[in-house]
């Protein structure tokens, strides 16, 4: 009985260990802007490549959470990426959404809603133990050019360009250009 007990502790510390670490490799080139769902995203941000990246991966057993993530709801298309070794988020928010089309992204949530902050699009990065927020900046760049749109396939694709302002010192700005996604609710 005793070796079965340390057979099932061994098997157990494994299954642990077989989670697959993988090593950030710096961004050569944009994604290729697809019509497809692939859940890609990139930009350049202050003219420097950026896309999301998940550091760990978890075990293949368990449904990690997406590095990519898009809906559409009520009109409303969120996307929210992340960059867990730059430690930066992107999170977008598009309301009337209803076809190709250029649209703005939301700078706040409407009064009513039950959010966590009253931003509804945000740019968010931590260095040094000090992590900003830069919010969307309502006097410069914001274009977002939904270029695919299909509600069947839940496939929402397209190209934008965006300027956020940091919330406690609107001078210090940061610039989203050539940005593009294709996403899959």
């Amino acid at each position: 009985m005793k070796k079965w007990y340390y057979i099932c502790i061994w098997l157990g510390l494994c299954s642990l260990c077989s989670c697959e670490i993988n090593d950030y490799v710096e961004p050569q080139a944009l994604p290729d802007a697809t019509h497809e769902g692939l859940q890609t995203f990139g930009t350049k941000i202050n003219g420097s490549l950026w896309v999301p990246f998940q550091k760990y991966r978890s075990n293949p057993n368990i449904k990690p959470a997406p590095v990519v993530w898009g809906k559409l709801q009520q009109q409303t298309l969120r996307i929210a990426v992340t960059n867990q070794q730059t430690l930066e988020s992107i999170s977008l928010m598009i309301n009337g959404v209803n076809g190709v089309g250029t649209y703005r992204f939301m700078s706040f949530f409407p009064k009513n809603a039950l959010e966590f902050t009253p931003y509804a699009s945000l740019y968010q990065r931590c260095a040094n133990g000090d992590c900003s927020q830069y919010v969307v900046c309502n006097t410069c760049e914001n274009k977002v050019n939904i270029t695919y749109y299909d509600t069947t396939r839940k496939i929402f694709s397209g190209t934008f360009e965006v300027t956020f302002q940091k919330k406690d010192s609107p001078s210090e700005r940061v610039t989203l250009s050539d940005g593009r996604f294709d996403i899959r609710d």
